[in-house]
């Protein structure tokens, strides 16, 4: 990095002290059970309280293998590992810099063997790659005043260049850019100017004989902005090779298809998960032959950054790390259940679009407040893919046919209507379906997941009736109908608060569609 660029900016750094302070309880007062350690900090990642607890910094680092977390793992190898890591990247950066050339400078870029072994044809190819980064740099998070410092600019386009210098046969893509700068805006806010001007052997024995006393110098020790871009490059060339993210990048640019990795997985997420966690949204993303991987590219190469505003995307990207590191699928297998959340959370307006009608949806992807609602979703979709074995989802209709059986009889003493008696259970009593209008029961009704919800529904469709009757009667639409359907919305949104976020949008889609009965 230029030395007219060392200027490092100090604002947007967190409370550090307070940083410090949960150093030492969630890290440093855990060494003597590092499993115990790790579990902890996964916990925190999967619960999205990183941000809260203040060492997502530090967890990072321990999601994406940074830091070791084996048996041997110990507050010495976490320095050892840190101090030869730094070491190495310095090193890279070196001798990735062009001194001495061999070769035709005028040979060009050719496809011929001797031609593409020469050293200028490499120069060649990077020099294109270089204008590349830097023209993506100049775009990255233009409205963040962090990503317009010099600093911030010089240091992501050393990181790319030298990745792509390191890594011929992936070099860089449009949308990796996007990924380190995200990693880049997560782990700023903790690093601070460390004491240390040289860490000596002496100073590490220091450390090691009592590392909570030493707290303050082995945090910053951890988190030297001075070791800023040696630190983020570890961080995104872990991300993009031992985990892979460079799968969804091999692409060829040239005809614009997307990576087999890529469409296999989307395919998979679509056939085999969307296919039994949501029937209807799969069938109709059939009918309407959608074009997966123009859709959702953007998803997997930017990890929803683009979805999502910067604070959600970091507690989107503690949970998937979070995850991993405790699962170790070997391919974010969380990725999909989040695609999977988003799909489901904006249903109902899928069904009611064609492709490109779909396809506006996910790219002007609606805003979710707070983020946790959709990573709780993800969750419920993780556990009920793992509770249903794909071998037994042929036997799902018989199981059903058996639960089916009461409900026969409970029709047989309601011959008038077609309709099941079942009784809402909630707080204010029993509402009985059957009082509502069947004309307005085509919609397939499901059952919300708590008490409230499955009240409110029932107190909206009673509410429906009432004002159809009441259309029957006057043969007008009459002020009283509309009435009730604001004071009905009034209600709902009152307890909107304590409901899930696919009963809020069930909620939604049925106020419209009563609206326009009404």
């Amino acid at each position: 990095m230029s030395s007219n660029s060392r200027k490092i900016p100090q604002y947007g750094k967190l409370d550090i002290e307070e940083c410090i302070k949960n150093f030492r309880i969630l890290v440093l007062n855990n060494l003597n059970d590092i499993p115990r350690m790790k579990t902890d900090l996964i916990t925190s990642g999967k619960l999205s309280h990183s941000d809260k607890t203040c060492v997502r910094a530090f967890s990072w680092k321990i999601y994406l293998n940074i830091i070791s977390t084996n048996e041997k793992a110990s507050l010495k190898l976490w320095i050892d590992e840190t101090m030869n890591q730094r070491k190495n990247v310095k090193k890279m950066i070196r001798n990735n810099t062009i001194n001495k050339l061999k070769g035709d400078p005028l040979g060009g870029i050719t496809s011929t063997e001797k031609d593409s072994k020469s050293e200028w044809n490499d120069f060649l190819t990077q020099s294109e790659t270089v204008k590349m980064i830097k023209f993506d740099v100049e775009r990255t998070m233009p409205n963040e005043k962090l990503f317009q410092e010099p600093f911030i600019k010089e240091l992501e386009t050393t990181i790319l260049t030298n990745f792509a210098k390191s890594h011929k046969k992936i070099t860089y893509r449009q949308g990796m850019n996007e990924i380190l700068s995200m990693l880049i805006y997560a782990m700023f806010p903790y690093y601070v100017k460390s004491p240390n001007n040289k860490y000596t052997p002496e100073l590490f024995d220091k450390w090691l004989q009592n590392p909570v006393e030493n707290c303050k110098e082995i945090y910053c020790f951890f988190h030297d902005e001075n070791e800023f871009e040696s630190d983020i490059y570890c961080l995104f060339e872990n991300l993009m090779i031992k985990f892979g993210l460079a799968k969804f990048f091999e692409d060829d640019p040239k005809d614009n298809k997307s990576s087999a990795y890529f469409i296999k997985r989307i395919k998979n997420i679509i056939s085999k998960k969307l296919s039994v966690q949501d029937r209807a949204v799969f069938s109709h993303f059939q009918n309407q032959n959608l074009d997966y991987a123009m859709v959702f590219q953007r998803w997997f190469k930017c990890l929803f950054k683009r979805e999502f505003p910067e604070p959600d995307t970091c507690l989107i990207w503690d949970y998937i790390f979070a995850h991993e590191a405790e699962t170790k699928s070997g391919m974010f297998i969380y990725i999909d259940y989040i695609v999977l959340a988003m799909i489901i959370n904006v249903k109902y307006q899928l069904l009611s679009r064609d492709s490109n009608g779909m396809f506006q949806v996910f790219l002007n992807y609606p805003k979710i407040s707070p983020i946790t609602n959709l990573l709780n979703m993800a969750d419920k979709i993780a556990e009920d893919l793992t509770i249903i074995p794909t071998e037994e989802i042929k036997k799902e209709p018989e199981k059903k046919e058996e639960k089916k059986e009461p409900e026969k009889k409970i029709e047989e003493t309601n011959p008038q209507s077609s309709i099941p008696n079942t009784t809402v259970q909630n707080p204010l009593g029993q509402i009985n379906p059957l009082l509502l209008n069947p004309n307005l029961m085509n919609q397939n009704m499901p059952t919300l997941q708590n008490p409230l919800g499955n009240m409110m529904l029932a107190m909206m469709m009673q509410q429906a009736q009432v004002a159809n009757q009441q259309q029957i009667n006057n043969n007008t639409g009459d002020v009283s109908s509309s009435s009730a359907l604001n004071e009905l919305k009034g209600l709902i949104n009152k307890y909107k608060n304590v409901m899930s976020l696919e009963d809020k949008n069930r909620m939604d889609f049925l106020i419209d569609s009563l609206g326009k009965k009404i």
